[in-house]
């Protein structure tokens, strides 16, 4: 037996994953920073990445549902990404601004180039949620009962984050040499043509849809009733309040501190926030993905997210006392923890608990609950507090938050464990599925 064995089956859904990582890497993590060089203060960065998710807090679990129902959810991706590619293109050529002192956000609001910034960032960001939905449902899909395989799929989408993100801040660095502000062109162009290459290649995967297994909305209604699904999902919320201060606030993070303590290492930041990527995917992400299934299966999906809120609390605990912006790179291997192992266990969670039929609306609705209702509060918190209070501190009052989250949830959880009876969330359904469904069908038919 060869000792290292490629399956041909899922080369297609790992290649997707390396593109629009890839492409996504070049433009999401520098929004905050590229809304700064335009002068937009924290409050109104703050409130563009909250708003920006509740535009899409309908579309997602109704993308979800339209697919399953219709049974068009690889022409629906392969449109969304052709989409977002239309998108990129639009960025790149709105009209840039670098102003040396932030404006009055007054004046920003009233702003018609602000508003057409805002208005295609929101659209881009719902075309990525979109596309999250679609390619993890599919390649739950793909993997049938291997559904805790997820993570060494999704691996391949950090290797594509890891790899242009450093080539993405090496380029914007090199481009603006004798320049008082950052040009992210090259960011776009390699986003651009991760796209065009990502639409190429889903059209082309061989993927068909099942098209024999109905499911109705009862069974969604059975699964969100359960003590153990309303729980997980009370959990993704609080994992997505987490996750916009290292999505949207690391980056500014980062210039403060080098603003601060060492302005020497401004003509190169670009290129040490393009390697805290890196190393939070190969570092982290990679051997975090690669060995989710192990982990999973032998601790728990709650006991993860436990190790989870803990590894932010001391990932945020950390920046809170760092002052060379260097010396973040080595936190920022917790990524591992608080992304891909995370990552993993919601999406094959929520697949374990997903009625024969409506994958794609619980990873729908698990998806909204993580980035259309966590993540806006998160950003509006972030916003908030880094306006308030600076980054240094901000981190350290989501540090304790992240560890009352730990403590809350392990509590929770063991009550959950002594009195709830829920154990079969999926089995239960699939037996109140068969005594209500057609009685014309057939007992195989109900079984499928």
């Amino acid at each position: 037996m060869p000792l290292f064995q490629i399956n041909k089956k899922l080369l297609p859904i790992k290649l997707h994953y390396f593109l629009t990582m890839a492409g996504t890497a070049t433009i999401l993590p520098f929004l905050s920073t590229i809304s700064k060089q335009r002068g937009y203060s924290p409050v109104i960065v703050g409130l563009i990445f909250t708003i920006l998710p509740l535009l899409g807090l309908l579309v997602r679990p109704l993308i979800g549902a339209i697919t399953d129902k219709y049974k068009c959810r690889k022409a629906v991706f392969v449109l969304i990404i052709a989409i977002r590619g239309l998108f990129i293109t639009m960025l790149m050529f709105i009209p840039g601004s670098a102003v040396k002192i932030e404006m009055d956000d007054a004046d920003v609001i009233k702003s018609p180039i602000f508003w057409l910034f805002f208005c295609t960032v929101t659209l881009y960001k719902i075309a990525c949620n979109l596309s999250i939905v679609l390619e993890d449902t599919i390649c739950i899909d793909i993997l049938g009962e291997n559904k805790t395989k997820y993570g060494h799929q999704r691996m391949w989408g950090a290797i594509g984050w890891g790899t242009m993100s450093i080539v993405s801040g090496v380029c914007v660095d090199w481009l603006s040499k004798g320049l008082e502000y950052k040009n992210y062109t090259p960011g776009f162009i390699i986003a651009l043509i991760c796209s065009i290459l990502d639409t190429y290649l889903v059209s082309n995967m061989p993927y068909v849809q099942n098209r024999e297994i109905k499911t109705g909305s009862y069974d969604i209604k059975i699964v969100l009733t359960k003590t153990r699904v309303l729980s997980f999902l009370l959990w993704v919320m609080a994992y997505g309040i987490l996750l916009p201060f290292i999505w949207h606030y690391l980056f500014w993070y980062i210039e403060d501190i080098s603003n601060m303590y060492h302005p020497e290492t401004k003509p190169y930041i670009k290129t040490i926030q393009g390697l805290s990527l890196t190393i939070q995917c190969f570092g982290g992400e990679v051997p975090l993905f690669f060995l989710s299934n192990f982990i999973i299966k032998r601790v728990g999906h709650m006991n993860v997210l436990s190790l989870v809120f803990f590894a932010f609390a001391v990932r945020f605990f950390l920046y809170s006392i760092i002052t060379n912006p260097v010396w973040v790179l080595p936190v920022e291997v917790f990524n591992g923890i608080t992304y891909a192992l995370a990552y993993s266990t919601v999406i094959s969670y929520a697949a374990e608990l997903a009625p024969v039929g409506a994958e794609g609306t619980l990873q729908g609705i698990v998806g909204t609950t993580l980035e259309e209702i966590g993540a806006p509060i998160g950003s509006f918190i972030g916003g908030h507090l880094f306006n308030h209070f600076g980054s240094i501190t901000s981190y350290k009052f989501i540090s304790g938050f992240a560890l009352a989250l730990c403590i809350f949830q392990m509590m929770v959880q063991q009550l959950i464990n002594r009195f709830s009876k829920n154990d079969t969330v999926k089995e239960e359904v699939s037996c109140s599925s068969y005594f209500t469904a057609d009685p014309k069908l057939s007992v195989n038919d109900n079984l499928i």
